[in-house]
Parts: structure tokens; sequence; C-alpha cells
């Protein structure tokens, strides 16, 4: 009965013996080197208190022999982390590395506060030892300190452009009340943030200071990315709103307004105001009043401009404009109606007063200016001297529909300046309006559009 015991018992000892004899064994050799995919991971701007996106770092074993990492480690108290083999760790002692295989690497950052105004440093090296060896690879980034709102009301409130304002859930600004934002501010959204005023925004930067409202997010992929936060939210009942000097970009809806009255006098004035990368429209009014000069709206997932449901819109010296455009829409930049469909089945209809004067309407519809009337509700169109995208004739008005209309400086970087042979120089009328987008002198005979060419 002893004998198959201590049968079995070889057997054992045998295929563990083989095992040790297939473990490879790691090279001592000290030329042996190892190839990393990065020499620095740099990490845009970090929020403090939220966790970065994650870099990756991969370590190349180029050669037929095993190599022994001896330690991968950071400092104990980094704000950078490491994630090796599935697991979160500071250190990683003995890892061995077959020869033409490579390791994965996770780094990620949690800033902590410093209670600074300016943006600081961060930094720290991963460092690697092997047979003798070392390297190490630089962390860097940026850290920003921010003011936290969210799930909150506002009522005369004063944002300062000391640190941003970081909006991790919306925010109202209550009716009666007002949000004032000096120059220079920045607000950033997180994706469920909207910012809704039922009182009085006054939003008044400088062509050095422009106040920024955008996404929270800051790596590559989320520059231009749509849709990343609702927008801004004019509720009714509110007004004297003014927007000067001011970039909104990347929201679902740059700017909704509804804010019907009796009167015609601007509720909102859009004054020196970019309105870009809008996952649905840049600009969205009902039945409300407007007014907006050297405003630029590009980019948007339906329109650029709605006007619906009546109210009184005025526009001078703006450049509506969706091409080229990331969703391949084919809708007009500019729709304005009379009337509204309401989801239930039931409808709007409100008188409408549009004026439009020395704008750039272009896009890649066959009418970019699409005006809609019911037939029986007040409908005043007043358009002279606007260059339009279209297949519809406009007395007083410059229409073409070729696309290759030599009109921008480089549309595929989003740059909105007039080409040098722009068919837009010069050909404005003169209606008062002295600057531009950026805050440049106009002359005499101001182009078109939001922007004054340099050219004498």
């Amino acid at each position: 009965m002893k004998v198959p015991h201590l049968f079995f018992l070889f057997v054992v000892a045998l295929l563990l013996g083989a095992c040790d004899l297939d473990e490879p064994t790691p090279s001592s050799n000290h030329n042996l080197t190892l190839l990393f995919s990065e020499d620095t991971l740099l990490f845009d701007t970090l929020l403090s208190e939220r966790l970065s996106i994650t870099k990756r770092l991969r370590i190349y074993n180029p050669h037929t022999e095993s190599i022994n990492i001896s330690k991968i480690s950071i400092s104990a108290n980094s704000a950078f982390s490491l994630v090796i083999d599935g697991a979160k760790t500071t250190e990683l002692i003995d890892r061995i590395l077959l020869g033409k295989d490579s390791l994965l690497i996770l780094v990620n950052s949690l800033p902590v506060k410093q209670d600074l105004n300016n943006p600081y440093l961060i930094k720290d090296s991963i460092f690697v030892q092997w047979n003798g060896n070392k390297a190490n690879i630089k962390l860097l980034a940026w850290g920003q300190d921010a003011h936290y709102l969210g799930n909150i009301r506002l009522c005369d409130q004063i944002f300062t452009a000391d640190r941003p304002y970081v909006f991790y859930d919306t925010v109202l600004v209550e009716g009666n009340c007002f949000l004032k934002i000096e120059p220079g501010s920045t607000l950033l959204f997180d994706t469920n943030a909207a910012l809704l005023i039922a009182g009085t925004l006054h939003a008044v930067g400088s062509p050095e200071k422009v106040i920024t409202f955008r996404n929270t997010r800051f790596d590559e992929n989320y520059q231009i990315a749509p849709g990343q936060w609702p927008g801004i939210n004019f509720l009714v009942g509110s007004t004297d709103h003014i927007m000067d000097f001011t970039l909104i970009e990347n929201a679902v809806n740059g700017i909704t307004i509804g804010t019907p009255d009796v009167d015609t006098i601007a509720d909102l004035r859009l004054l020196h105001t970019r309105i870009q990368h809008s996952a649905q429209i840049g600009l969205a009014a009902y039945n409300s009043d407007v007014t907006a000069q050297n405003l630029l709206i590009l980019n948007s997932g339906i329109y650029g401009v709605l006007n619906a449901a009546g109210g009184s819109y005025h526009y001078s010296n703006c450049t509506f404009v969706n091409t080229p455009n990331s969703f391949y829409s084919q809708e007009p930049t500019m729709v304005v109606t009379n009337r509204l469909s309401l989801s239930d089945g039931s409808e709007i209809f409100n008188p409408l007063l549009l004026n439009l004067q020395n704008n750039i309407i272009w896009g890649l519809s066959e009418d970019d200016l699409f005006l809609q009337d019911d037939g029986m509700t007040p409908f005043e169109l007043l358009a002279s001297h606007n260059l339009i995208h279209s297949n519809v004739a406009r007395e007083g008005n410059f229409v073409f529909l070729n696309q290759e209309f030599p009109l921008f400086e480089d549309i595929d970087e989003y740059n909105y300046e007039l080409d040098s042979a722009s068919f837009c120089i010069d050909l404005g009328l003169d209606i008062g309006i002295v600057d531009d987008l950026k805050g440049r002198k106009r002359d005499k005979s101001p182009d078109l559009g939001a922007l004054e060419s340099a050219i004498p």
C-alpha cells in the first residue's frame, strides 16, 4: 500500500522540478537595457481634489533574456499614484519582465488643495531599478485650486478672477438677485451642472480678460468636444442681462433664453461673445428680446441660432457659421420663426421682429437663413448688407451658394478671421459699431461679420 503513495510523491516532485526548469532565470547582465514609452508624463491643468485622467507608461524588454526589475516606485506622499498589475501602489519589488515582453503602468493624480490662487507645479518621478541600472520618468502637472459650487441658490454674488469656479451641480441665481462676474473669471461645469438665471447676469470682461464658461475637462480630447455641460439658461422673468467679452464652449446649448414680456427692450445683450462647439444650438431664444453685436457662433450640432415663438431680435456685425461642422449637420445655420410646436402637439404664435445688419450667415444647407412665417402672426424682417449662404434671393444682401467662396483664414482650425481675399472686406454699413469681436477698431467702411480685417 505504501508503494503507490511513494510513486505519487515522486511524480509530483518530478512535475515541480519540471516547472522550476521552465521558470525563466533573469539575467544579471548590467548591459541589458529597458525601454520606456515616455520619458515624461505631462498632465494638463488639474483641479485640486479632482482625480485626473489616467496616463499610460509602458516598459519594454527588447531582449530575449528575462530581466528582474528590482524596484518601481514613486514618493510615499506623492500626488500621483500608480497601478501595476492591477494593484494601486507606490512601490513594487522584484517584477520579472520576460524577454520581448512589456509592463503597463497606469498613472493618475489627485492634487491636494494648496489654497493658492495661481496654478502650482506638481512633480514627481517614477524610479525604475534593474541589474544595477536606474531610470526615472518625470511626472509633471499644474494644479489649480478652485471655488466649488453645486445645488445651491445665489443672490447678489460677485465672482472674481482669483481662481476658477467649478460647478459640480446646477446653480440658480434667484429672481430679483444678481450675479456679477468680473473680467478674467473662469466658470467650469461638470456634465450635469447648468447655470440657471432667474434674476440678472452681468458678465462683463475685456479684450485682455475674457470671461470663460466651459467644461471641467482640460485634456486634449475634450478641448472641442461638444455637449460636456447643459449651458446657460435664462428663465422666465429674468431681465437686464449683459454678456460682454465672453466665451461659451462645449455645452449642449450655449445659451437658452425664454423671457416673454410686453416690451421689445433687450433682456439679453450679447457683445464681443464667442459661442462654440455646442451639441445642439449655440443661441436658442424663445419669444425673447435679444440684441447682439460682434457675436461669433460656430460648430453647432443643429442650429447656430434658433429664434422661435416670436420676439424681438437685433443682430449686427455677427458671424454665424457652421462650416466645418463636427456633426456633419446640414441644418440651416440660423432658423427664425414666429411659431413653436410643443411636445404635446400645441403651438405658440407671437409677433416677431428680426433686424439683421452686416452679418455673415454661412453653413452647409441650401438656405442658411431659414425664415418660417405662419402667415397670420406679424413677422417683420429688416435685413441689409448681410452675406448669406442661400439659394433664396434677398434684396439688399449678398446671397451666394458657393461653398468655395473666399471668406475665412482657416476654418479647419476654427479661425474665422477674414481671409485677405475675403468678399466681406469693407462691405458693411457704418452703423456706429466702433470695434470688433476682439476689441479692434473698425473703420468707416466696416467689414461684414464679427471680425474686422487688419488689411488697410
